[in-house]
């Protein structure tokens, strides 16, 4: 495993282990400001957790590829895996990551909100992968904030803010999620600072 992607797996466990002992933590969308000139984020809606005054973390949501497990590994194993993998951010891009649905899960992973959670490790998604559950999806890279960085881009005004909800997070057509989450996002006129700084629900 590369140095950057090892840290950068670490960084997740950090943020899992916060969520497992109860820190604080804020499950978010994050919507991209229209004209957000970084092409990582550019209309994309990013679901993201975030607990204060630590790292946050989260996937884009609405940037499938055109590949699928099916394709890049052909075996029987992973002949069913047929749906696209999606672009889930800039960090640690060669690995494979998967957003899944449980109500109940105990292995190492990153609550995303409740019920909704991101395993991180190859074990655990290798797990996932020999009995999936009805909601996953894969995705290769990952979105994630040092503390304080999200919050200079959120004061720089190249985010809207809304809380997440669990039947947004696995659409399978995504290709207006960007332009309906933004209209929702506007009329509720989010606020950014208090949605991170407020205690967890």
């Amino acid at each position: 495993m590369k140095p950057s992607c090892r840290a950068a797996l670490l960084g997740l466990l950090v943020v899992a282990a916060a969520a497992h002992a109860q820190v604080p933590h804020r499950s978010l969308l994050l919507i991209a400001r229209p004209g957000l000139p970084d092409p990582n984020f550019r209309e994309t809606v990013v679901l993201a957790v975030h607990s204060e005054g630590a790292e946050t973390t989260g996937v884009i949501i609405n940037r499938p590829t055109n590949r699928s497990l099916a394709d890049l590994l052909p075996s029987k194993r992973f002949e069913t895996f047929t749906d696209p993998i999606f672009f889930g951010g800039p960090v640690a891009p060669q690995g494979l990551f998967a957003l899944f649905e449980s109500p109940k899960y105990s292995g190492p992973a990153v609550p995303m909100m409740p019920g909704i959670y991101l395993a991180v490790l190859p074990d655990s998604v290798d797990a996932l992968l020999s009995k999936p559950p009805a909601k996953i999806r894969f995705f290769s890279g990952y979105s994630g904030w040092a503390p304080g960085q999200l919050q200079a881009e959120l004061d720089r005004g190249d985010w809207y803010v809304v809380d997440a909800e669990a039947k947004t997070i696995f659409q399978q057509d995504t290709s207006r999620l960007w332009q309906d989450m933004l209209a929702r996002a506007r009329a509720v006129r989010a606020s950014a600072a208090p949605l991170l700084t407020s205690s967890a629900r």
